[in-house]
């Protein structure tokens, strides 16, 4: 029997937990975060869902998104997820690796050939299930069908994405994302449906539900990390990192002094934004 979720991160805002329990939806997938082990690049919404998702007892898996383009870089992926797992309840519906390539950064940065992908998933997967967390990869249909159609990953669950009206997918998968299109309260969310029972897989019963003043306590918390500030490139994201270290190099970006960068979130995105539409002209 199939069973409702949605998939939320930062850029899904503050989200309403009683109006996705009101629509019907019965479990989340949080991201975590994304990229190499690095505070900056942790989703600066995810304690504040895990702790809504709590409040309402609704069961959460959570997912880390990839850049990785070696194992290396893989392993400081997984210590990303491990060190955020261990400030949380251990997650009913498992942990799960994002591989794609959604805004080119792999693209851009050098593709890593199908076996490096499908050893940067073998080095996350491993690291999580040795600490007892049951662990999955999320991916498109065609990357599912392509870079990573290999058997050495069969062994691990998959969260399927094809936005169909049916999956298409011919090996065994637990999930399917099969929407990105799904508006509850006017906001819009990617929709799944869940076919294995992943509380029993886990071993992991039911939520503790917080109170009120718990929630917004933890949402006060979050908010003051929307907009970090990074004081040298390395803590820049990854998907900005090399525009911003161009910019440093050129003299544009000349920091604040005492050798630090001083650079909110926001001014990084303008900056680089500003710097490719330079490009292109």
């Amino acid at each position: 029997m199939a069973v409702f979720g949605v998939d939320i991160s930062e850029n899904n805002g503050s989200v309403d937990f009683a109006a996705l329990k009101g629509f019907g939806v019965k479990f989340v997938l949080i991201r975590c975060g994304y990229g190499d082990n690095i505070a900056s690049q942790d989703d600066s919404r995810f304690f504040e869902n895990v702790r809504k998702a709590q409040a309402a007892g609704i069961p959460y898996g959570i997912y880390l998104y990839s850049y990785a383009l070696n194992t290396s870089q893989a392993k400081s992926e997984a210590a990303h997820a491990l060190r955020l797992l261990g400030q949380i309840a251990k997650p009913a519906y498992g942990v799960w690796f994002d591989m794609e390539d959604g805004d080119d950064y792999k693209a851009r940065n050098g593709m890593p050939s199908n076996d490096t992908l499908v050893k940067i998933c073998e080095a996350f997967c491993v690291e999580l299930e040795a600490q007892g967390y049951y662990t999955g990869i999320y991916s498109a249909l065609s990357w599912l069908e392509n870079q990573l159609n290999d058997s050495r990953l069969d062994k691990y669950d998959k969260w399927v994405a094809q936005w169909n009206a049916t999956c298409d997918y011919r090996k065994p998968y637990g999930i399917w994302q099969y929407t990105d299109e799904l508006y509850i309260g006017g906001r819009r969310f990617d929709a799944n449906y869940a076919y294995k029972d992943y509380p029993a897989l886990t071993g992991k019963k039911e939520e503790t539900e917080l109170t009120e003043a718990q929630v917004r306590a933890v949402a006060r918390d979050e908010y003051k990390k929307q907009n970090p500030t990074y004081n040298t490139v390395d803590e820049v994201p990854a998907y900005w990192r090399e525009d911003i270290r161009q910019l440093v190099e050129q003299g544009i970006i000349s920091g604040v002094g005492g050798g630090k960068l001083g650079l909110t979130h926001s001014d990084c995105k303008a900056a680089v934004i500003a710097k490719r539409i330079r490009e292109k002209l």
